[in-house]
């Protein structure tokens, strides 16, 4: 639990005795595959750490579409939020894979923030790294093809979940519709579509029903690279495991 918590960003300027106090506040809860965690409006009663599993947090749109806006990993937190009266929660989160979280009641949370105001320096700072990601997607959907959207949304989720085999290929497993992932890269099903079965006959990827392996990270790297996006920037402004430099 303390290495949880001192290894995140919000927690990383409190003294030690701060984070063991916040450790010895802090419950474990096993979470199902399928549960939902919060909808927009409700009243926020906890924060998250992720200890084993994997989150989505999504809005729905005017037309009923959902669209992911983050997924959150072993060694995330979530929702963020900055302990105020009568907070609410934004968006929606559920729960896609069996799952272990530390629990941290709002409660806790703000008697923490009284005592040790260094909470929100840690805050500040890594809304501050989320400055990168907004940035990188604004550009990546203003200045660049689809081709590039696409490949940087598949080397993200590799950075993020990916599982990389003995034959060094990166196994993705699906959570994402293809009608989804265009919503995501701004493309329609159809153009991300043909895309992917482009890149399977060039021996790029393998996609299956149940997820995508990635064959040639190297290349998908390169295409970005050679677009000009600053792809490592981008990635670093994500929490993850896997680091995929090719």
């Amino acid at each position: 639990m303390l290495e949880l918590i001192s290894g995140w960003r919000w927690f990383s300027y409190a003294p030690p005795e701060a984070q063991r106090w916040l450790a010895e506040h802090t419950a474990v809860e096993r979470i199902r595959k399928g549960q939902l965690i919060y909808e927009p409006g409700m009243p926020a009663t906890a924060i998250y750490g992720v200890m084993s599993g994997l989150f989505r947090i999504y809005v729905t749109t005017p037309k009923g579409d959902d669209i992911t806006l983050e997924e959150v990993v072993r060694g995330g937190w979530f929702p963020h939020m900055v302990p105020v009266e009568q907070p609410k929660y934004i968006g929606n989160c559920v729960c896609l894979e069996d799952s272990t979280v530390a629990v941290i009641p709002i409660a806790v949370l703000t008697e923490f923030a009284e005592r040790w105001p260094a909470l929100f320096r840690g805050l500040y700072h890594e809304f501050i790294d989320r400055v990168g990601v907004i940035l990188g997607r604004i550009e990546l959907l203003s200045l660049h093809n689809l081709d590039v959207r696409l490949a940087v949304y598949l080397l993200r989720m590799a950075h993020l979940r990916g599982v990389t085999g003995s034959d060094g290929s990166v196994w993705i497993a699906a959570h994402d519709s293809q009608t989804e992932i265009g919503a995501r890269v701004g493309g329609t099903r159809q153009r991300v579509n043909k895309i992917l079965k482009d890149w399977t006959k060039q021996g790029i990827i393998e996609v299956h029903k149940d997820g995508t392996r990635l064959l040639d990270v190297r290349e998908l790297t390169s295409m970005v690279q050679r677009s000009g996006f600053e792809l490592e920037t981008y990635l670093a402004g994500w929490h993850g495991g896997w680091q995929g430099t090719g």
